[in-house]
């Protein structure tokens, strides 16, 4: 055999070059213009009305594209369910959290994503370029 360490294969290239470069969506953290105000705000809870707010105004809104916009009005009665049950179904919980996945929801699903918010100088750190050091 040859004098290869313990693991599988050819060691690398010490100077390996990456074909397949990843594409990546800079976000300027400005929101959305195509998310509209909450619809028939009135009949949500407050809680709920904070939660569609933060989601119309989050950097992650600005690649939203209308399917996201109907994903939102979706979850946004799912959210009313959860507040009005006080948190009881964990079901609905599970749900929401995988939704919010998919729409960038944290700072993980942003990296997994390829969303970089662009740190405005005079901003405090989004928690992004955080972890963006840390991994490299």
């Amino acid at each position: 055999m040859g004098a290869y360490m313990a693991g599988r294969g050819v060691p690398p290239k010490e100077n390996a070059v990456r074909r397949n470069k990843h594409m990546e969506a800079d976000l300027s953290g400005s929101g959305s213009g195509i998310v509209p105000e909450l619809p028939d705000a009135e009949r949500y809870l407050p809680q709920v009305r904070e939660w569609w707010d933060t989601w119309r105004n989050s950097a992650q809104a600005e690649q939203f594209l209308p399917t996201d916009v109907q994903r939102l009005k979706i979850l946004v009665l799912l959210v009313q369910r959860i507040y009005e049950m006080d948190g009881a179904d964990l079901k609905a919980y599970a749900e929401l959290r995988q939704q919010e996945s998919l729409l960038g929801g944290t700072v993980l699903d942003r990296q997994r994503l390829r969303m970089k918010l662009k740190k405005q100088e005079d901003s405090q750190s989004t928690g992004d370029d955080v972890l963006d050091a840390l991994i490299g």
